[in-house]
């Protein structure tokens, strides 16, 4: 499956495992937060990278010492009219000080995108060939103003609007 970051495709080394197939001890893979929490000690001493999965509608709060274990982390998106990947990501960048990769895997569309972009997300697996095909054209359909501040350098320009919420530094 396609992985783009930082602006371009690139080879993922990545595999997921499913909660009853054996975990290789060789490979960089991603596992369930259930596995991860189930198997927390046998998992911890693998020498090989491990990325956690997080679905819609998860809490991980109790797991939240452990999210610098993962250099990965995946957001499920079901189906693209489902946001919850878009607070799951935010959470884990704002509240949780996640600085690892947060790779967004499922059903999306390009205008998504930048949107994710700006809540933390940064790696897309692309599985439909419309968004492979927008993502290789270059497409990126940003929108220029927003209310809401971001994740990163980018604010909402407070001066000219008032009413919009601004990060402020620190």
């Amino acid at each position: 499956m396609p992985l783009w970051k930082n602006g371009k495709f690139i080879d993922d080394p990545w595999r997921f495992v499913a909660d009853d197939a054996p975990v290789p001890d060789d490979a960089a893979v991603f596992v369930t937060l259930a596995r991860w929490r189930a198997e927390r000690e046998a998992l911890a001493t693998r020498s090989a990278p491990l990325g956690l999965v997080l679905a819609p509608g998860s809490e991980w709060t109790d797991i939240a010492a452990d999210l610098a274990r993962f250099p990965v982390i995946a957001v499920e998106i079901p189906k693209f009219g489902d946001g919850r990947a878009f607070s799951i990501a935010r959470l884990l960048r704002e509240r949780d000080g996640y600085a690892g990769e947060i790779r967004a895997v499922g059903t999306y569309i390009i205008d998504q995108v930048p949107l994710m972009r700006r809540v933390g997300i940064d790696a897309f697996t692309a599985t439909d060939p419309v968004l492979v095909r927008a993502l290789e054209a270059g497409e990126w359909p940003e929108v220029p103003h927003y209310l809401q501040p971001a994740i990163g350098d980018v604010h909402a320009p407070g001066e000219t609007r008032p009413w919009a919420r601004v990060r402020k530094p620190g």
